[in-house]
């Protein structure tokens, strides 16, 4: 496909998700530095022109998002290239983000991957294929969208993409339980609250085995001070291992022993 030579706002022009940046003096600096790098030569951003004055990025994100914070009006160079698809829109953003512009974030190309998932219906093999991406690359940026983007921006610092992503496809633990357990998961290691893998295998257990009633799932905070009793206490994991000794092992006639009882006698029959 041709391109053409624009000039265009960075605030004119539509994004899928970028990273945005806070701070001004930051992003005038990265635009500064950006600039210098290519030693006098023209940086553009590279758009598609999805309807007439209406424009969406596909190249040169971490530009964009210093230029959106520092210069925002100011008319930038823009390569212009007709409409595609969404599908292939996405995979080749996709594609650029993870062998060109590696500063991206992790959140921007899981972003992508989502929609590709969730809106296209693609498999991961399929994104894979389809971008000349390893499929262990893709799986690292795959995280269900609803979970918070505040913590899936620090999932993968705070070693917590498994036990969310466990979380998240959970059928068993309400919804409400769900967005406390989210927060618990990116906790400091060190606190006993901590949603672990372990952990999510026993909350996992624990929404099986009670009908959490609905008054408690409304009130928030009584349902956290649920959930941060069973975390602390580790659900009583070791009190309830002696219990289950003692019941078997105490003189008393426990249903197991009953049955183990009956069995015995029903063989001695038989014989």
């Amino acid at each position: 496909m041709t391109a053409k030579t624009m000039m265009i706002c960075p605030k004119n022009i539509q994004t899928y998700y970028h990273d945005e940046i806070k701070d001004e003096k930051n992003a005038k600096r990265k635009v500064h530095f950006m600039k210098n790098e290519r030693k006098g030569r023209t940086i553009s951003l590279v758009v598609e022109e999805i309807s007439n004055g209406e424009y969406v990025l596909i190249e040169g994100f971490s530009y964009y998002s210093a230029l959106l914070k520092a210069q925002p009006a100011e008319r930038v160079p823009c390569l212009v290239y007709p409409k595609t698809d969404n599908r292939t829109r996405l995979l080749h953003i996709l594609t650029y983000c993870v062998f060109v512009d590696k500063n991206t974030s992790w959140v921007l190309k899981n972003e992508v991957i989502m929609k590709l998932i969730e809106e296209h219906h693609l498999s991961e093999k399929t994104i894979a294929k389809a971008s000349n991406i390893a499929l262990n690359t893709v799986n690292y940026y795959i995280l269900d969208r609803k979970i918070p983007l505040y913590i899936r921006r620090v999932a993968s610092s705070k070693k917590a993409k498994s036990v969310l992503d466990k979380t998240s496809k959970s059928s068993v633990i309400p919804k409400e339980m769900k967005k406390i357990l989210y927060e618990k998961a990116i906790i400091d290691k060190s606190s006993p609250n901590r949603l672990t893998t372990t952990k999510f295998n026993y909350m996992k257990e624990f929404c099986s085995a009670n009908n959490i009633p609905s008054w408690l799932l409304r009130d928030s905070s009584r349902l956290e001070s649920l959930i941060d009793w069973l975390l602390i206490t580790n659900f009583n994991i070791n009190s309830h291992m002696k219990n289950l000794l003692n019941s078997f092992i105490l003189p008393k006639r426990t249903t197991y022993r009953i049955k183990l009882s009956q069995d015995k006698s029903q063989k001695s029959i038989k014989s």
